[in-house]
C-alpha cells in the first residue's frame, strides 16, 4: 500500500497525534499540546500558563517529540525520556520534566518539541502494535503487551510480563479476544488514514475498555526489502490450515481423538536443527532419527509399534513433532488397545490443559518408565477416570520394560553400547578411500543409521530413564539436590574429556593435532554444512580467552552406606531387579553412554557434510547452496542412473528447496499447534524469546558487569533489560545481544534490526543464566536457535 498524496503525513510525534486527533474513530487521543525547545527557553512562564489553562488540575505526562525522532529510516522509540504522574497545578514539577525531557535529546536543536498530554489512568493493557513482521516484512499483526499498568514498559525493555501475540492480516477467523479486535480495528484505520500498511502503533487500554493511542510511526523497513502482500502469504496459510485439520482426525492404528504438533516435544527439532533448516539438515535429521530410526528403537525397547508413521513434520519448511504420534509411541506395548487409547486421550487432555508443558511432556505428562515414586505420581490418573486395575496394569507395564532396560549384564542399553563401538570400525572402513563421494555418502548414512543413531536413540532412552531414576532418588530423600549435582559432576562425560584434553594437549602443535584427531569432527550446528567443525573453526572456537570447564574430579561422589542401604529397600520394595549399586552404574554408564553414542556417530555425519562440500565443489556449487540440498537426492544417485548430469540434478533440488526456505522466513508459526486456527493467530510461548533478524553470529561472550574490564567490540554482549540506556554498546562494534527482559518491538530490538545486529530479547531468566554462563556462544537468528560452543 503505498502512500498517496491525499493521505495524512508524518510528521513530529505531537503534530502526527494534532492531526488525527479530529478524524481518529476507533481510539482516543487526550487532550495534548505542545511547544518547541525555542519557546520554552524564549517565554517558559507563558508556556506554563497555557499548560495552566488548558488542563486544570488534570495529571499530566510530559513527553519527547524531537525532530530526529522517528523516520522511515531510523525509531527511537523509547530513547527520549517521558515523566508521567505530572501534576498540572504544579509549575515547579512541570519545568522539572520538561528540562529532562530537552536534556535527554541528542543535540541542541531549538525545533526539538515537548508534547504534554493528559495521562491516561487506570491501564489495564499497553504495548506496541506493529502491522508487519519487523524482519520479514511479512503481513502480520504483531502485538507485544503488558499488564503492569506502565504506558512505556514494552518499548522501554524494562517489562517483565511481555507477551507477544501474532496475527496474519488476511486470517478469515475473527479475534476472540475483544481488545486484540479492537486494535486491530484502529490499525487498520491508521493504515487506510496513512495509506501505509507498514505502521508502528503505541497504545494503552483503560479498565473501562477504552483504547487511547499513543503514538504511531512509519514502520522501520531496509530500503529495497520487499514487502509481500497478504494474498501472497495467504495461500501457503490455507494450506497449512487445512494440513494440520486433516492431521487432527482421528487415525486407524493411532490412539489418540485428536492431535498436536510441537517443535520442542520428544526429539525437539527446535533445539537439534532450529525452527527454520535448511533443506539438507532437515532432511538429514529425518533420515537419521525422525523417519524410522527413532520407532525402531521404541519399539525394540517395549513401547507400542510405531514403525509406520514419520515422528517429524515439515509444515512449509518448518519442523514439527507430531505429539499424538509421540505420545503413542511412549505406550507399552503390554498394555491392551482400549486402555492405551484412553492414556494417550489423557496425555493430549492433559497438554492442552498445559499447553507450556509441551518442551517436556516426559517429566510432566508422561509416564515412560518405572521409577521409585512413579506408583503415587500414577495416582493423579484416579480423578481422571482410570480404575486401580488399569493403573495397575500401567506400572506393571512400565515395570518390565524398565527392568529390561536398565539391567547392567543383559539390559537392553549394554547391547546399543556395543553397537556404537562397532561403528567405530566401520567408519573408517567406509571412509578408506576407495568408493566415490556419492558411494561413500551413502555408506556413510547406512552405517549411521544402524550402528550409530539407532543406539544412540536407545542410549538417550535409558540416558533419560537414568536422569528420572536419580531425580526420584532426591524425591524420596535418600539423597539430596546438592549431592546429586555432586553426583552429576563427577561423571566423566566427552564433554569434561573435552575440557579437560584441551587444557593437557591444546597447547602447540602437536597438541593440537592430538586434539583435532579426536574432536575435530564435532560442530556446534551438527547437521548444518554452513556450521564449520572444530577442525575448520579452531581458532575462532578456542580461542585464548575461552575459559574451559574444569577437568573432571579425581574425587568421585560416593553415596553413604545408609544411603545405599535406603537405596536397595526402595528397589526390592518396587520390584526392581537390580541392587543400589547396579543402578548407580546403570545412571553413570547410561548418561555417559548418550553422550560417547552422539559423539561417535557424529563423526560420520560430519564426513558426510565434509564430502557433499567436495560434490558442490566438483560441480561448480556453492556450499551454502549444498544446504539446501535434500540427503535423499544424493543417496538416489547411488542405486538411479539417470541421463541427467549430477549437477543438474543437484541445481534443480536447489532451486526447490531455496523457494521453501524462501517461504518459511515469510511465514510466523507457534511453538504449539493445536487446531488448524492457530498457523493464523497465536500468542508466542512465554519461553519462546524474540529473535531479531535473520543474521548469524558466532562469538565471545561478554555478560553486564564486565563492560568495564572487557573489550565490547566482536562480542556478543548480554544485558539484562532491554534499557534504550544501553545505546552506547552499538559505538563499540558488537557482533550480538542477548537480553532477559524485552519484547520484539523494545528500543533495543528495532535498534538491532536497523544495525543488522543478530539479536535475541527477552530470552527469559532461565535462557539468559545458561547463555550468559558460556565462554562462546551462536546465535542463528534465521533458525531460532542459540547454541553454546564453549
Amino acid at each position: 500500500m503505498a502512500q498517496m498524496d491525499n493521505k495524512l503525513k508524518f510528521q513530529t510525534k505531537a503534530r502526527t497525534l494534532e492531526s488525527l486527533k479530529p478524524i481518529l474513530k476507533s481510539a482516543s487521543i487526550k487532550s495534548l499540546f505542545y511547544f518547541n525547545v525555542n519557546n520554552w527557553s524564549q517565554s517558559s512562564q507563558a508556556v506554563l500558563d497555557e499548560i495552566a489553562q488548558k488542563f486544570g488540575n488534570a495529571k499530566l505526562i510530559v513527553r519527547s517529540s524531537a525532530i530526529s525522532e522517528d523516520s522511515a529510516t531510523q525509531s527511537l522509540a523509547g530513547a527520549y525520556l517521558s515523566v508521567a504522574d505530572v501534576d498540572a497545578t504544579n509549575p515547579r514539577q512541570i519545568t522539572e520534566a520538561v528540562n529532562n525531557v530537552i536534556a535527554s535529546y541528542p543535540d541542541n536543536n531549538p525545533n526539538n518539541e515537548v508534547l504534554i498530554q493528559e495521562l491516561v489512568e487506570n491501564i489495564t493493557m499497553s504495548g506496541v502494535l506493529f502491522t508487519r513482521e519487523i524482519d520479514s516484512l511479512a503481513p502480520y499483526f504483531v502485538i507485544n503487551y503488558d499488564t503492569s499498568g506502565s504506558s512505556d514498559s514494552v518499548t522501554s525493555g524494562t517489562s517483565r510480563e511481555t507477551k507477544t501475540y501474532m496475527r496474519f492480516r488476511g486470517s478469515p477467523f475473527q479475534p476472540s479476544d475483544k481488545a486484540f479486535a479492537h486494535l486491530i480495528e484502529t490499525a487498520n484505520e491508521l493504515m487506510q488514514l496513512f495509506g501505509n500498511d507498514a505502521l508502528d502503533i503505541e497504545f494503552a487500554l483503560d479498565k473501562k475498555g477504552d483504547l487511547f493511542l499513543l503514538q504511531v510511526r512509519p514502520l522501520v523497513r531496509p530500503e529495497g526489502k520487499h514487502a509481500p502482500t497478504e494474498e501472497h502469504l495467504g495461500k501457503y496459510l490455507t494450506k497449512l490450515y487445512k494440513k494440520a485439520e486433516k492431521l487432527n482426525t482421528s487415525h486407524p492404528g493411532l490412539c489418540g481423538k485428536t492431535g498436536a504438533y510441537s517443535v520442542m516435544t520428544d526429539w525437539n527439532p527446535a533445539e537439534m536443527i532450529g525452527r527454520r533448516p535448511k533443506g539438507l539438515a532437515r532432511s538429514l535429521y529425518k533420515e537419521l532419527i525422525t523417519d524410522y530410526t527413532w520407532a525402531y528403537q521404541r519399539d525394540n525397547y517395549g513401547y507400542r509399534n510405531l514403525r509406520s508413521y514419520p515422528l517429524m513434520i515439515s509444515f512449509m519448511g518448518h519442523p514439527y513433532i507430531d505429539v499424538r504420534v509421540s505420545f503413542n509411541s511412549f505406550v507399552p506395548k503390554a498394555l491392551k488397545d482400549e486402555l492405551a487409547e484412553k492414556l494417550v486421550n489423557y496425555y493430549i487432555d492433559s497438554l492442552s490443559a498445559s499447553p507450556s508443558n509441551h518442551d517436556k511432556v516426559e517429566f510432566n505428562v508422561v509416564f515412560s518408565c518405572f521409577y521409585l515414586n512413579l506408583p503415587q505420581q500414577l495416582e493423579i490418573l484416579k480423578s481422571h477416570g482410570f480404575s486401580a486395575e488399569e493403573i495397575e496394569a500401567i506400572e506393571s507395564s512400565l515395570l518390565s520394560i524398565t527392568n529390561n532396560i536398565i539391567d547392567t549384564h543383559t539390559g537392553l542399553y549394554r547391547f546399543d553400547l556395543e553397537k556404537i563401538d562397532h561403528l567405530n570400525q566401520r567408519f573408517f572402513e567406509v571412509s578408506s578411500g576407495e568408493l566415490s563421494r556419492i558411494d561413500e555418502i551413502y555408506w556413510l548414512i547406512q552405517d549411521c543409521k544402524r550402528y550409530g543413531t539407532l543406539p544412540f536413540a536407545g542410549l538417550a532412552r535409558a540416558g533419560f530413564i537414568a536422569v528420572q531414576m536419580l531425580r526420584s532418588i532426591v524425591d524420596t530423600g535418600i539423597i539430596t539436590e546438592q549431592e546429586q549435582q555432586l553426583f552429576m559432576n563427577s561423571l566423566n562425560t566427552v564433554a569434561r574429556q573435552l575440557a579437560s584434553d584441551y587444557k593437557q594437549l591444546g597447547k602447540g602443535a602437536d597438541g593440537r593435532k592430538t586434539f583435532l584427531d579426536r574432536y575435530g569432527h564435532l560442530r556446534p550446528g551438527t547437521y548444518d554444512i554452513l556450521s564449520p567443525n572444530y577442525r575448520n573453526g579452531f581458532e575462532k572456537y578456542f580461542s585464548a580467552e575461552l575459559t574451559m570447564a574444569d577437568a573432571p574430579s579425581e574425587a568421585k561422589f560416593e553415596f553413604s552406606k545408609e544411603q545405599l542401604d535406603s537405596l536397595d529397600k526402595k528397589l526390592a520394595q518396587n520390584l526392581l531387579d537390580l541392587s543400589a549399586q547396579e543402578l548407580l552404574q546403570f545412571i553413570e554408564e547410561a548418561i555417559q553412554g548418550r553422550e560417547y553414542a552422539k559423539f561417535i556417530f557424529t563423526r560420520n555425519l560430519n564426513r558426510v557434510l565434509e564430502l557433499l562440500e567436495e560434490l558442490g565443489q566438483r560441480h561448480d556449487i556453492s556450499t551454502e547452496n549444498m544446504a539446501h540440498v535434500e540427503i535423499s537426492t544424493v543417496l538416489d544417485l547411488y542405486s538411479n542412473l539417470t541421463h541427467e548430469d549430477v549437477r543438474d540434478v543437484l541445481l534443480r533440488d536447489i532451486e526447490k528447496n531455496k523457494t521453501l526456505s524462501e517461504v518459511a522466513d515469510l511465514i510466523c508459526l507457534p511453538q504449539l499447534i493445536v487446531n488448524g486456527c492457530d498457523v493464523y493467530d497465536f500468542h508466542l510461548s512465554e519461553i519462546e524469546p524474540n529473535y531479531i533478524g535473520r543474521g548469524k553470529v558466532t562469538e565471545l561472550v561478554v555478560r553486564e558487569g564486565e563492560f568495564e574490564v572487557s573489550d565490547l567490540e566482536g562480542k556478543i554482549v548480554f544485558i539484562a533489560s532491554a534499557d534504550p540506556g544501553y545505546d552506547w554498546i552499538f559505538t563499540h562494534s558488537i557482533k550480538g545481544l542477548v537480553t532477559m527482559y524485552g519484547g520484539a518491538n523494545s528500543h533495543m530490538a528495532i535498534r538491532c534490526a536497523e544495525l543488522g545486529i543478530p539479536a535475541v530479547i527477552g530470552s527469559g531468566e532461565r535462557n539468559y543464566l545458561e547463555w550468559s554462563g558460556a565462554s562462546m556462544l551462536e546465535i542463528d537468528c534465521a533458525n531460532r536457535q542459540v547454541i553454546i560452543i564453549s
